[in-house]
């Protein structure tokens, strides 16, 4: 169509502009069919060849058709619309003329331009313009509009579409059924298989080209080849796949046996990928089949995140119901009913059970999870009444069909309820007690759960043995104080029997028939008479008062050893240089022996000079500075034996309370007695040990921390040597009133023999009164 009303232009030019503008399109057309034939050729073939190698699921190959049909859109958009329908004006026809036909001398381009113009005869000279149409009209007649174009692509494009046309149909004709399938398959997107003479099958891949494995498992893979008669059963079959880190992986499948074709159905191979960490895309290749892609996705294997028992306990032990995580082997009372709770980090759809019974073969139990959202992540297991020991195996299946990599194990001990734990022991009362006694026990009773009752349970000689309840009831306590007596009074015990003493408690345990008893130590006490006992318990007091002695004494050399640490940082003095203490009391002459060692100062070998603490050392080695570390090491010594003094002082004084507690318990005591053991010694040891001690050991220390300063540490020497002092003073005070108290002793001894020598008399003259009236008689 003309861009101008050409009321100027001769219709001749006309006609050749428009040709020209009609030849273009036309170009333009025939081109871009022609491309758009050849895409579809080429995606013919492109599409036959990738569907008989590789078989593409529908909706790859409906991609492809989509893909195929915007090439032709874009096609028909780049190539021909975009410029078919193009204004073609005038002047750019004119130019394209003049340029490839130099003949028309731009009379041809001057004519169209003149055109433009609304008055070309006002502003230019009319015979000019005549002269340039006539000049212009000359030149057309020798325009060969096809002269114009080179038709060598178009032929070209032309050519290859016809061939590429003409493949297809001969390939339709040739190989109809070829081209039929190929219409089914990638137009209808039939499912129906190209026809090989190989062919693959790979297993759990059949219906499906994806399968999910767990992260981290070991994944095989199954290979069959088809070996019916007229197959080809491959020598090798490859599989292909990219790994973790991008890098493209070919590897052969293991043959597994050899197969005879026409005798075995089919041929397997296999291949194991270890270790699948990440998704994988791989495909099969084998004769002339292929398989693939298949797709490998990595999921989480399922497991148990959480896992309690929730426990309820048996009546008797009146205990709450309880929800306890699990952590190891898990240990609860017998006939508790367990209910095993635990949820799992993904959906399951079936958990299997296999539970072992003391070593015995596995029991399995299966249930399929039938809820929905987040209750398919739980699960649980009811056991009623446990009183074994059991193994449970929790195998998991989640939704994915993934199972659990190794079976989840929860070992589950049922602990038998313990006899309670019987923890007494006598109080104030030796080996041997008077038929008056009164035995006291003192300490506790603990029980698992509950403690049902307590007694005493006895036995005289080989008599039957007896029983007697605590006044305290256990009121179903786990733990009891115990502060009970046994009179013995009741029993009318003789001297020389002995009696057997056991405390015994029972729980409240109910499942099986009887509780649980369980009994304390046993003691076997001699009985005898008040007289024998004191003379017992003299001979102890004798032992006791002899140890009282030698701690004395000990306690004086350390008091020595204490005034000799020189302090003052002259030279180390000789012998003689510190007298002894002339206010000490000295222990008295009947005071049992001591060692040779105890006779000197602690930390001195036999045989040295007193006060020469390092006399093996020479005199060369006397450094200031050794012999600030002799002194130091000399006030730690005295600090040393000054605690184990107090420790035995301490000691002394619990042995005296009980001499006494057995004096009260055997009902053997009097006042007097009682008070000269508990004021005369028991208590004036206590109070040396818990308060006379302590202030020593810490003078002790002080003196031990300035024994470099000579200024400080001689007033921490005088103070310490001052305590002691007043500790010896202390003790020789006890010593007294021991000494006093075993006279005292003696008194009643000498006593208790005069009664006894008037007892045996008078029995002597009873005698010979009876004898002398049975001989008046018989006369």
């Amino acid at each position: 169509m003309s861009s101008i009303p050409h009321k100027t232009i001769s219709p001749a030019l006309v006609a050749l502009l428009d040709g020209l503008r009609r030849r273009i399109r036309s170009y333009i057309w025939v081109d871009g069919l022609a491309a758009i034939v050849v895409l579809l050729g080429l995606a013919f073939w492109l599409s036959l060849g990738l569907d008989w190698v590789f078989e593409p699921p529908a909706p790859l190959r409906l991609s492809t058709i989509g893909a195929v049909g915007l090439g032709v859109v874009w096609l028909l958009y780049r190539v021909i619309f975009r410029r078919a329908f193009v204004r073609l004006a005038d002047r750019s026809m004119a130019l394209l003329l003049e340029r490839r036909f130099p003949s028309l001398d731009d009379s041809l381009l001057t004519v169209v331009e003149l055109a433009d113009h609304e008055d070309p005869e006002r502003e230019f000279n009319p015979e000019m313009i005549a002269e340039t149409e006539r000049v212009a009209l000359a030149g057309a007649q020798h325009v060969r509009l096809g002269a114009v174009f080179n038709t060598r692509p178009l032929l070209r494009r032309i050519g290859f579409a016809v061939l590429l046309v003409a493949s297809v149909i001969g390939f339709g004709v040739a190989a109809r059924d070829a081209f039929g399938l190929w219409v089914r398959r990638s137009l209808l997107l039939s499912d129906e298989l190209w026809p090989r003479k190989t062919r693959l099958m790979v297993d759990r891949f059949d219906d499906q080209p994806s399968l999910k494995v767990a992260r981290g498992s070991d994944v095989d893979l199954s290979v069959k080849a088809d070996a019916a008669p007229g197959r080809l059963v491959p020598d090798v079959v490859e599989v292909r796949y990219s790994s973790a880190d991008g890098a493209r992986v070919r590897d052969n499948m293991s043959r597994q046996g050899e197969v005879i074709v026409g005798r075995d159905d089919v041929q397997p191979y296999g291949y194991t990928f270890k270790g699948v960490l990440a998704p994988i895309d791989f495909y099969v290749l084998g004769g002339d089949d292929r398989r693939g892609p298949f797709h490998l996705d990595v999921v989480d294997s399922p497991t148990v995140k959480q896992m309690t028992l929730h426990c309820e306990y048996p009546a008797y032990m009146n205990r709450a119901p309880r929800e306890i995580p699990v952590t190891g082997i898990m240990p609860v009372p017998r006939g508790t009913r367990i209910v095993i709770r635990a949820e799992s980090n993904k959906n399951l759809q079936e958990v299997q059970v296999d539970q072992v019974l003391d070593g015995n073969s596995p029991t399995t139990m299966r249930w399929k999870i039938d809820a929905a959202g987040t209750a398919r992540q739980q699960f649980e297991l009811a056991l009623e009444k446990f009183n074994t020991e059991a193994t449970l195996l929790f195998t998991l299946l989640d939704t994915d069909s993934i199972k659990s990599r190794d079976p989840l194990r929860l070992a589950i001990s049922a602990v038998a309820d313990e006899a309670p734990q019987v923890a007494l022991r006598l109080s104030g009362i030796g080996t041997a007690i008077t038929p008056q006694a009164r035995l006291p026990l003192a300490g506790e009773i603990l029980d698992d759960y509950a403690i049902g009752a307590a007694w005493f349970e006895f036995r005289v000689d080989q008599q039957q043995p007896g029983k007697q309840a605590f006044a305290a009831e256990p009121a179903g306590r786990d733990k009891m104080r115990v502060d009970e007596a046994l009179e013995v009074g009741p029993l009318e015990l003789q001297p020389k029997q002995k009696l057997s003493l056991v405390v015994q408690a029972a729980d409240t345990y109910d499942l099986a028939g009887e509780p649980n008893v369980g009994s304390g130590a046993k003691y076997v006490l001699d009985v005898v008479t008040p007289a024998q006992l004191r003379t017992m318990l003299e001979a102890r007091e004798l032992q006791l008062r002899r140890r009282f002695e030698t701690i004395m004494q000990e306690f004086t050399d350390t008091r020595d050893l204490l005034a000799r640490l020189d302090v003052s940082g002259a030279p180390r003095v000789q012998e003689g240089d510190v007298p002894p203490s002339s206010d000490l009391p000295s222990p008295p002459q009947d005071a049992t022996p001591t060692r040779a060692s105890d006779s000197q100062p602690p930390g001195d070998e036999p045989g040295d000079e007193p006060g020469d603490v390092a006399s093996s050392a020479p005199r060369a080695a006397e450094t200031p500075e050794n012999i600030a570390a002799g002194r130091k090491v000399q006030a730690a010594r005295v600090n040393q034996n000054s605690s184990r003094s107090a420790d035995e002082t301490r000691g002394l004084a619990v042995a005296f309370d009980d001499i006494r507690a057995e004096l009260v318990n055997n009902r053997v005591d009097t006042e007097e007695l009682k008070k000269r053991l508990k004021d005369g010694i028991a208590d004036p040891l206590r109070r040396i040990s818990d308060a006379r001690f302590p202030e020593l050991l810490e003078r002790l220390k002080r003196l031990e921390n300035v024994v470099e300063k000579p200024a400080e540490a001689s007033a921490a020497q005088d103070a310490a040597r001052q305590q002691a002092d007043i500790i010896l003073v202390e003790m020789q005070q006890v010593l007294d009133n021991m000494l006093e108290l075993e006279t005292f002793n003696e008194v009643l001894d000498l006593l208790r023999a005069i009664i006894k020598s008037q007892e045996e008399l008078n029995q002597q003259t009873r005698d010979r009164q009876k004898s002398k009236l049975r001989d008046l008689l018989e006369e």
